[in-house]
C-alpha cells in the first residue's frame, strides 16, 4: 500500500506482462526437459509508467488486444505482471470479463455472499448491504436460483451491483456495461456518477467514446501494449478516432492511387504541382481553430496549349469522408484556359469543422467537370476545438425546453 498521505490512487512504475506462445501443449512439456527455448514471446503491456490520482475517473480506450483488461487485471491483483511495481491506495473492487468471480454452481445470493468474505467484509457488513444488492440487480426470485441459469446480462447485473455496493475506494469497470440492456446501463452510469461526486477512484474501459468522454476527465490510449497516448479525454480521444479512420482507409487510399497511376495521356499534360492551406495572413498552417478564414490555393503545371476546364476543392476527413465539396463549375464560371504555373485560391470566411485531422482535395477537370485531369491531396491539418459536439461540422443552434 502507498503512503496515506499520497494523492495517487494508483501508481505504476515500469510495468510489463509477456506471456510464452508455444505452438503446442506438447512444445510447453519439451522445453521443461531439453531447457530449450520452444515458445515466442508475445508483449502484452510493455514498460507502462503512469499514476492515476485519487478520485480521478480515469479512461481506457484501444483496440482489442491492446493490453487495456491486461493492466486492469494487474492492477486489480487477478494476474501477476512479469516485471515492475504497482502500488494501491484503498480498497479495490474490480467488474472484469464476464463470470470472473462466480461459483456458478451456487446461487446469486450465495455468489453476492462468497465475493463480499473475498473483499473483505464482515459478516454484518455483508448481511446489511445484502438487500441493496440484491434491489439494485432487479434480478427478484432469479436470485435463488444458480448462476450457471443466468443470462449474460443477468450476469452483468450481478457482477456490477456487487463490485459497486461494498463501498471500494477503487472501482474498476472492463467494458461489462456493453452486455445490459440501456435501462440497467443508465442505473450503472448514474451509480458510477455518484462514485465520481463522492471522490472515489473509477478506471472504466470501454469502446463507447461517449461514455469515456461524459465519466471520464483523463484518458489513456493503449496500443499494442504501448501507451499511445495519455492526457485530457478529448484530445486523447481524438487522436485514437483519427487512427482508426485511417486504419480503415487503406484500402480507400490504394484503389484511388491506383486510378490516379492510371491517367489518360491529356491527363499527364496537366499536373497539380501543390496545394497549401493559409491562414487569415497567408501563412501556411497546420493547425486550425473553428470558424477560422482559410484561403485554399493550388498551383498546376500544363504542358498543352489550349486546354481549359474547371477546378475544384474539397474538404475531405482522414477517413475519406467528404466533409465539403465546390468546383468552379457549380458557382457558374466560365471554363478556365489552362497554362503553366498557373494558381486557384478558394477564399473561405469561415471553418466549421469539429475536432479531427482533415485534408484538402484539389482537382483539375475538363471543361463539363465530369473527367478529372489530375488530383492531388495536401497535407494533412488538425482542427483542435473546443466544443463536444459529434461529427464534422459545428451548427449554431439554441435549446427550447
Amino acid at each position: 500500500m502507498m503512503d496515506i498521505l499520497s494523492t495517487n490512487a494508483i501508481e505504476i512504475k515500469n510495468l510489463s506482462k509477456i506471456y510464452k506462445i508455444y505452438p503446442s501443449p506438447l512444445h510447453r512439456l519439451k522445453e521443461i526437459f531439453s531447457k530449450k527455448s520452444l515458445h515466442s514471446d508475445f508483449i502484452a503491456l510493455n514498460n507502462i509508467s503512469l499514476d492515476i490520482q485519487q478520485g480521478e475517473t480515469f479512461g481506457i480506450i484501444g483496440e482489442n488486444g491492446a493490453g487495456k483488461s491486461t493492466l486492469l487485471k494487474i492492477i486489480a491483483t487477478t494476474l501477476q505482471p512479469t516485471s515492475g511495481e504497482i502500488k494501491a491506495n484503498g480498497r479495490i473492487s474490480a467488474l472484469l470479463e464476464l463470470g470472473a468471480g462466480f461459483n456458478f454452481e451456487l446461487t446469486g445470493e450465495e455468489n453476492i455472499i462468497l465475493n463480499a468474505y473475498l473483499m473483505g467484509l464482515s459478516k454484518p457488513e455483508i448481511e446489511a448491504k445484502k438487500g441493496q444488492i440484491i434491489n439494485f440487480s432487479e434480478l427478484g426470485d432469479f436470485i435463488k436460483r444458480p448462476v450457471k441459469t443466468y443470462s449474460s446480462g443477468m450476469h452483468v447485473r450481478l457482477a456490477f451491483s456487487i463490485a459497486t455496493s461494498v463501498d471500494p475506494d477503487i472501482l474498476i469497470v472492463d467494458e461489462a456495461l456493453a452486455v445490459g440492456d440501456n435501462h440497467f446501463q443508465k442505473k450503472c452510469v448514474d451509480r458510477m456518477m455518484n462514485f465520481k461526486r463522492d471522490g472515489k477512484t473509477i478506471l472504466f474501459c470501454s469502446h463507447s467514446m461517449y461514455l469515456i468522454q461524459e465519466l471520464c476527465g483523463k484518458t489513456l490510449w493503449l496500443h499494442r501494449g504501448n501507451i499511445e497516448g495519455i492526457g485530457d479525454t478529448g484530445s486523447v480521444i481524438s487522436q485514437y478516432q483519427n487512427f482508426e479512420r485511417e486504419k480503415e482507409t487503406i484500402l480507400k487510399k490504394e484503389s484511388i492511387a491506383e486510378q490516379h497511376n492510371s491517367k489518360t495521356d491529356i491527363s499527364k499534360s496537366i499536373t497539380i504541382t501543390s496545394v497549401t492551406i493559409l491562414d487569415r495572413h497567408n501563412n501556411p498552417v497546420e493547425m486550425v481553430n473553428p470558424f477560422d478564414p482559410l484561403t485554399i490555393t493550388m498551383k498546376i503545371s500544363c504542358t498543352k496549349n489550349n486546354l481549359k476546364g474547371h477546378v475544384g476543392f474539397a474538404i475531405v476527413r482522414n477517413d475519406e469522408v467528404m466533409c465539403f465539396g465546390t468546383m468552379t463549375h457549380f458557382d457558374g464560371l466560365e471554363p478556365i484556359h489552362y497554362y503553366d504555373n498557373q494558381e486557384f485560391a478558394l477564399v473561405m470566411q469561415k471553418s466549421p469543422l469539429l475536432t479531427g485531422t482533415y485534408k484538402i482535395m484539389a482537382v483539375v477537370g475538363d471543361e463539363h467537370a465530369m473527367h478529372p485531369y489530375d488530383i492531388k491531396y495536401s497535407s494533412p491539418f488538425i482542427v483542435s476545438s473546443k466544443f463536444k459536439e459529434f461529427g464534422m461540422t459545428y451548427i449554431e443552434h439554441a435549446w427550447k425546453l
